[in-house]
């Protein structure tokens, strides 16, 4: 006899919750079965935002340059992206290529494919309006850089309902004595509508955040804020005329006194915004990462209680991103899967997203799909902003046009809770459940099968006796695609019957992505 539980714990509660099979943890053993990643589809109508307003400098779809909502009061897909004007050819320290900073801008789209860019009256290009939501550098020589916007539809106060945090750069502060001016660091704003943002009082939230990724989460379970983001400032923490910021060396071992110099991602939460947790550090490169490699940006979301999240990582030598997912059962400690391949790959080349593809915008359900928005970029990471300056040879570098029709708001589709799945071919497998304890009435799947393929469920008690009216033979067959099919069994309701429970999936040329027992 087989017994799929430790002493200390016999069952797992799962209320009714839903139950993916992207780890083992409800899985006791499987015969003729394996694990498959699936992959988003990229929409056929991508690239659906590109540069083609005369006021547009260079669209900017990169690590928390860009933003989607999806409005439930008005129903409305919302985005805010970055525009530079002045940003190809940028070199630090040099005055004759500043940086004045970005524009932020907004669209809107009632099917989230068809994007329109309104003119709002708020800043003008040449002598023409524009859909800038909010223009840098401000008459205070503030620049409002890389904003992360998180629709809070927990907040009881109307007018905070969207909330930014960006960075501020202060490019002078003039007629005040030194160290009186503003402060730089992460800054936090306030809209109802997305569009006139008010800035908090007590700005800057955190002055060590002086680096430029900053994404703001909300986990529904916990209750709490998150901020995933550089902490401190950018890699390497030297002030030396001659240090190279953007590409200092690498120390593979860390020994002591040595800044970790590569890219990466730390953890901080509050209840409030106001208040913060110590940074923890949660990804660094490592043995899991070439030599190279940066963990540029991350972005989370929950699928009930699995914590699901992308992390973009550059390949610094051959200038590229890839985005790859992970999961958590703690939100702290993350795995990527086996083979580590990108999430959504990027394309061939000379392609929309040939070059750089990476997104800081959690998925969006839309019917029976998640919805992926991300940045897809037929340029380098920055070959065209610093390449001039450390005298690169390649078309981006020296012709503007490369970067400003090169960035790109792209959209890639995965059917819902389709991350993974267990699946079985030609030879019939079974996945046999550890117990749970659940409070719903029904058992829900998530399951595929081809035209010769099926899903058939038996229920057993812990001790792996199966409950009468609940056999193989009393289940009613699955031999469709549903992302949410109700079992049915001779017994009834698997509800009714008392205690933990087990299940044990027989399946043949189909695919188990998960389960749920719920009322409804």
């Amino acid at each position: 006899m087989y017994l799929a539980y430790s002493p200390e714990k016999i069952h797992k509660d799962i209320g009714q919750t839903r139950q993916l099979f992207i780890d083992d943890d409800l899985v006791a053993v499987v015969k003729n079965v394996t694990r498959r990643q699936h992959t988003p589809a990229k929409h056929p109508a991508n690239p659906i935002i590109k540069r083609d307003r005369e006021w547009e400098g260079i669209p900017y779809f990169r690590s928390c340059s860009f933003n989607v909502h999806r409005d439930p009061r008005d129903n409305l897909f919302k985005c805010w992206y970055e525009d530079y004007p002045d940003y190809f050819g940028y070199q630090m320290g040099n005055a004759d290529k500043p940086h004045r900073g970005s524009r932020i801008c907004y669209a809107f789209s009632e099917d989230g494919l068809t994007w329109e860019k309104p003119l709002l009256g708020r800043h003008e290009v040449d002598g023409l309006d524009t859909n800038t939501v909010i223009a840098a550098p401000d008459e205070n020589g503030i620049r409002i850089l890389l904003p992360s916007i998180l629709l809070d539809e927990n907040e009881d106060d109307p007018s905070r309902r969207y909330k930014m945090v960006s960075l501020r750069h202060v490019t002078e502060n003039v007629g005040v004595a030194p160290g009186e001016g503003l402060k730089q660091g992460l800054c936090l704003s306030f809209s109802e509508d997305g569009i006139d943002w008010t800035p908090f009082d007590g700005n800057p939230l955190i002055t060590e955040w002086g680096a430029d990724v900053q994404v703001l989460t909300w986990d529904p379970h916990d209750q709490h804020y998150v901020l995933w983001g550089r902490y401190g400032d950018s890699a390497g923490e030297a002030w030396h005329p001659d240090f190279d910021h953007w590409f200092s060396a690498v120390w593979p071992g860390k020994p002591e006194g040595v800044w970790g110099t590569r890219r990466r991602v730390w953890r901080l939460e509050s209840t409030d915004l106001v208040n913060w947790s110590e940074a923890e550090l949660i990804f660094e490169p490592g043995a899991n990462d070439n030599i190279d490699d940066g963990h540029y940006s991350f972005v989370p979301w929950r699928s009930d209680e699995m914590h699901l999240g992308l992390l973009n990582v550059l390949h610094q030598v051959e200038n590229t991103v890839d985005t790859y997912l992970l999961h958590s059962r703690d939100g702290h400690q993350w795995s990527r899967f086996l083979d580590h391949r990108p999430f959504i790959p990027r394309g061939p080349d000379g392609s929309y997203d040939s070059i750089d593809l990476e997104t800081t915008v959690q998925p969006i359900r839309v019917g029976d799909e998640l919805w992926f928005y991300y940045g897809g970029m037929r340029v380098h990471h920055d070959w065209w902003i610093v390449g001039a300056g450390q005298g690169l040879d390649a078309p981006e570098v020296h012709d503007r046009s490369y970067a400003a029709d090169g960035h790109h708001l792209c959209l890639a589709t995965l059917r819902f809770d389709g991350y993974v799945s267990l699946d079985a071919g030609l030879r019939e497998g079974y996945i046999e459940t550890k117990p749970v304890l659940a409070t719903g009435a029904h058992l829900f799947i998530n399951g595929s099968c081809e035209p010769d393929g099926f899903i058939e469920i038996e229920v057993m008690d812990p001790w792996n006796g199966v409950w009468p009216g609940f056999t193989r033979e009393d289940c009613t067959t699955f031999t469709g695609d549903d992302i949410r099919h109700r079992v049915t069994w001779t017994g009834g309701a698997v509800g009714a019957l008392k205690g933990a429970v087990k299940f044990r999936v027989h399946l043949k040329k189909a695919s188990f992505y998960g389960f749920q027992i719920a009322d409804e």
